[in-house]
């Protein structure tokens, strides 16, 4: 009897986040996975090790006491610290590639078993000429009509050689207020004004977070060495992100053809809607071989790529928006009900219906969305 596996892939360094790989196999194998990447961007650089879970498990399972060396063409290396159970990384001052230079990794059991990458180029850097957004419309789950909002393109500049291989992935920064402004709160059938307090300092916030996609393409087949067009992610109306500010920060890696083909089946497999219902084999397999027993499965990735980056900000759109908010209590019968259900402190704000209560401090509280009232020092007004 078959059972489903699943290949938890780090992808820390270049995404922030995990994805899951649906696996088949006639029996549960643990499975080593690696994920690291070197570029002409300053260090340091991540390598993760763990092993592959089995679906009913929602633990990770790092790889601890491993060396991880990263090693040029030039005879220069550098062995990694393991900087928390499965993490290893560079030190700030230590290696950063070279374009032109190659790049391998290797890995070393504490039992001794050796792990290496074959030597790959970093490649020369294709610049990006530009991001741009359209409006457009999707259907969710949540909104069976279409909803609105911005679908992103980029454009490459006009690469020198003909063949070229690229590995997209987005930072997002997005400003948003709470539901609510708060201007007091009671205890005690006392309200208490507070001036420049604390609570008052949480109604605007700023998350930056990893978008959950990653995106591939190639000049290969292109009779002019340059992209035009690249689709990217889309963010709808349903969410804050466009609620007053929107900036996305671009990294356009450069690759090779064989890491090109690698994360570019990983993206098919993602890009699938029903990927956790995939029941084929896929084959993860990527660049890491077992010294001792070539035959040995090993997934993921080490990646060599130049990198070039562009950032741009989007005001909010003149669009229909329709992200839920919490209700607020107006009416003087209900809010006396209301105080016999909940413990104080009531939190009183101002909303359209006029002055009022909500339930519950995340009401008024930006940061309980994962955001920050510390303003991003590259932010724009």
């Amino acid at each position: 009897m078959k059972i489903r596996v699943v290949v938890l892939i780090y992808l820390i360094v270049i995404f922030g986040c995990k994805d899951e790989l649906i696996l088949e196999s006639g029996s549960y194998e643990e499975i080593m996975v690696v994920n690291g990447m070197i570029s002409n961007q300053p260090g340091p650089y991540t390598v993760s090790l763990s092993l592959s879970m089995p679906i009913n498990s929602d633990q990770l399972s790092p790889l601890e006491g491993y060396t991880v060396i990263i090693h040029e063409n030039t005879g220069e290396s550098e062995t990694l610290t393991e900087e928390e159970p499965g993490k290893y990384v560079t030190s700030l001052d230590g290696m950063q590639g070279k374009i032109g230079c190659e790049y391998s990794i290797s890995i070393i059991s504490p039992s001794g078993i050796k792990y290496s990458s074959a030597f790959q180029e970093l490649k020369e850097t294709v610049k990006i000429e530009s991001i741009y957004a359209k409006i457009d419309t999707i259907i969710t789950d949540d909104y069976p009509f279409k909803v609105p909002g911005f679908q992103f393109y980029t454009d490459s500049e006009l690469a020198r050689s003909p063949e070229n291989y690229f590995l997209w992935d987005i930072i997002e920064t997005y400003e948003y207020d709470s539901d609510y402004e708060f201007y007091a709160y009671e205890y005690s059938d006392t309200q208490i004004f507070f001036s420049n307090s604390y609570l008052e300092r949480l109604r605007t916030c700023w998350k930056t977070q990893k978008v959950k996609y990653f995106y591939t393409g190639n000049t290969a087949t292109l009779e002019i060495p340059e992209i035009n067009g690249q689709p990217l992610h889309f963010v709808s109306t349903a969410t804050k992100k466009l609620s007053k500010k929107y900036s996305v920060l671009l990294n356009q890696y450069c690759i090779n053809k064989e890491a090109y083909q690698y994360w570019k089946s990983l993206e098919d497999l993602l890009s699938n809607e029903n990927f956790l219902a995939v029941t084929q084999p896929y084959n993860a397999q990527g660049n890491i071989r077992c010294v001792s027993n070539p035959q040995e499965k090993i997934f993921g990735y080490f990646t060599v790529a130049s990198v070039s980056q562009k950032r741009i900000f989007l005001e909010r759109p003149n669009l229909e928006f329709y992200y839920s908010i919490c209700s607020v209590i107006t009416n003087g019968v209900d809010i006396e009900y209301f105080k016999t259900t909940i413990d104080p402190p009531y939190y009183w704000v101002y909303a359209d219906e006029g002055e009022g209560l909500v339930l519950s401090k995340d009401c008024i509280d930006c940061t309980s969305e994962g955001g920050s009232i510390v303003v991003p020092e590259f932010w724009e007004y």
